[in-house]
């Protein structure tokens, strides 16, 4: 018991858990470069990520959705919202959920070995519930159906955060204010240059980009401003042609969309 740092009870959505934080030695590989990621956690596409080196990715929530919607029909059917069948499915449903992060985290990671980079940036979603203008508390209906809360964002975060230690690869979180407003080109704060169907159109610069990997990179900037040695032309362009990866749940596993058949 002299490891436990930190004891919390956490309700899911579905139950409530008991998460103890424990301290551990473990042994750490070296770190498997010093490129930076930027990582833009959202409840369209769950992650979306922006490599120093202009290429990005989205990770949509397809199979999360999917879950949601198959077993919120079964449980409405059942006679009692707390009846035993009831239950079951509310277990099955977290516990899919569970396995869908667990994946997730670690195809980033190797993801992330194989791009040799040695920091992930991600936006710190602490305040999720709240509108970072007013800070009045966040309708997250208007959102969508999928009830995805700060507590997944948490959970997701901590086990991107071991996964990544295993590898040599620090995990640092930074503030997502203005991130989603700025242009990750020339800097421009702006709402309406945030358009509709995902994309960010600066008005500025004229750069347009998927408003989420933009985000992303805005993080990643945080911590990594500038790229001395980047080859790459950061023009008009490059940010609206991420690579897709979709959760096919035949192998259980991540792979890119076309590739994904179920």
């Amino acid at each position: 018991m002299e490891n436990v740092q930190q004891v919390k009870i956490v309700w899911t959505g579905d139950e409530w858990e008991l998460h103890f934080v424990c301290k551990v030695e473990m042994d750490v590989a070296e770190a498997p470069g010093e490129k930076t990621v930027g990582v833009d956690l959202g409840i369209n596409n769950f992650a979306a990520l922006a490599y120093e080196d202009g290429h990005s990715e989205l990770y949509p929530l397809n199979c999360l959705k999917q879950d949601d919607y198959y077993f919120s029909k079964r449980i409405t059917r059942c006679d009692d919202s707390h009846s035993a069948q009831a239950t079951r499915l509310n277990q099955k449903k977290s516990a899919r959920r569970t396995h869908y992060f667990h994946t997730l985290s670690k195809h980033i990671v190797q993801r992330c070995v194989d791009e040799e980079i040695g920091t992930i940036v991600v936006g710190d979603l602490s305040g999720v519930r709240e509108d970072e203008e007013n800070g009045e508390s966040k309708d997250w209906e208007k959102h969508g159906n999928l009830d995805l809360h700060s507590w997944a964002f948490d959970r997701f975060t901590d086990l991107l955060e071991y996964k990544a230690e295993m590898e040599g690869i620090t995990v640092e979180q930074v503030s997502e204010r203005d991130t989603s407003k700025s242009c990750s080109c020339c800097g421009r704060k702006y709402d309406a240059n945030r358009v509709e169907r995902g994309l960010y159109v600066c008005d500025e610069c004229g750069t347009v980009a998927n408003a989420d990997v933009n985000g992303a990179e805005n993080i990643r900037q945080k911590v990594s401003p500038s790229s001395p040695n980047l080859s790459v032309d950061r023009s008009n362009g490059w940010l609206t042609q991420p690579s897709t990866f979709l959760f096919d749940k035949e192998p259980g596993a991540f792979a890119p969309q076309e590739q994904v058949t179920s």
